[in-house]
């Protein structure tokens, strides 16, 4: 995920010189160092260096020593740290084979599909399950993003009785959902008939309407990275700060869509358009996150 070092603020490709460099300046100056060993090895253990940006966007590494207690790793990675909770829905854990991370799942009715996220606090699950096994009853899960695309687009006009009936049929969805995955078969057919009623009013408005005036906000994967998505959603707040090394400036922007709110961090060069609460984001995203363990060793 080398490119959405854009979302943190470097822009401009880095020669090998530059990127030995940053990774000496991860080492010496770190925010934080953490280590855990591996499951059913012996002395192997990760070892994660966070170094923080500005505002919650950073770079972390993770890797091992080696005997000659040199570390061994190559991967410098962009993260923003998340706000506040996500949801609680339960969630698993599953080891990454292409390098020493872990990607969480967790379903949540809310968006109706599978969210998969890079975890950023590996070596705090590490610790965790040396104790106990997810799914873990309290577990929560504080999602953040980093986007190097984005455009901010105006809001629907709504009125305060169509808001409370979207929320109220947002709600009523959910139940329908959890009551689906519970095995209920009218809830199934109900959702599948209210669909395909949600595809025929849209085909119908099409040609007269542009999509986005007809859509307030989705969520869906997008490409071969499970952990990517194309979002969009209202802007909640948004900030602004900038990147020591580069001087980028770096929005940080809380965006709420299909009911779930999360922090999403872009280059300004990146979005087009200028962000305000009450617009909407729409962008693709690479989604992280962080799971807090309930009385966490």
């Amino acid at each position: 995920m080398h490119k959405y070092l854009r979302a943190v603020g470097f822009s401009d490709p880095m020669n090998a010189l530059d990127r030995l460099n940053l990774i000496d300046d991860i080492k010496s100056k770190f925010s934080s160092r953490s280590q855990a060993a591996w499951p059913e090895s012996g002395s192997e253990m990760l070892t994660e260096y966070r170094m923080e940006l500005a505002g919650g966007c950073g770079l972390f590494m993770a890797g091992a020593f080696d005997e000659e207690n040199d570390f061994l790793s190559s991967e410098v990675e962009p993260y923003l740290i998340p706000e506040s909770v996500t949801t609680m829905e339960e969630v698993f854990v599953e080891e990454r084979i292409d390098n020493r991370s872990f990607a969480g799942v967790c379903d949540d009715m809310r968006i109706g599909t599978t969210l998969i996220f890079r975890l950023l606090n590996s070596v705090e699950y590490l610790r965790f399950i040396r104790y106990e096994e997810l799914p873990y009853p309290g577990t929560c899960v504080c999602l953040s993003a980093l986007s190097v695309e984005g455009t901010v687009v105006l809001p629907l006009k709504k009125t305060p009785y169509e808001s409370q009936l979207l929320n109220s049929r947002a709600a009523r969805r959910k139940k329908l959902l959890e009551q689906a995955r519970d095995g209920d078969e009218q809830a199934m057919q109900t959702i599948t008939m209210e669909d395909m009623d949600t595809y025929s009013d849209l085909l119908s408005k099409i040609d007269e309407t542009d999509i986005l005036t007809l859509v307030d906000s989705f969520f869906m994967p997008t490409g071969a990275e499970c952990d990517v998505y194309y979002i969009m959603g209202e802007i909640l707040s948004c900030r602004r700060v900038r990147n020591p090394y580069t001087l980028d400036r770096i929005h940080v922007l809380t965006v709420r869509t299909s009911g779930i709110e999360f922090p999403i961090a872009i280059n300004e060069k990146d979005l087009y358009g200028n962000p305000e609460p009450g617009r909407r984001f729409k962008g693709v995203i690479w989604l992280q996150g962080i799971i807090q363990f309930p009385g966490a060793i």
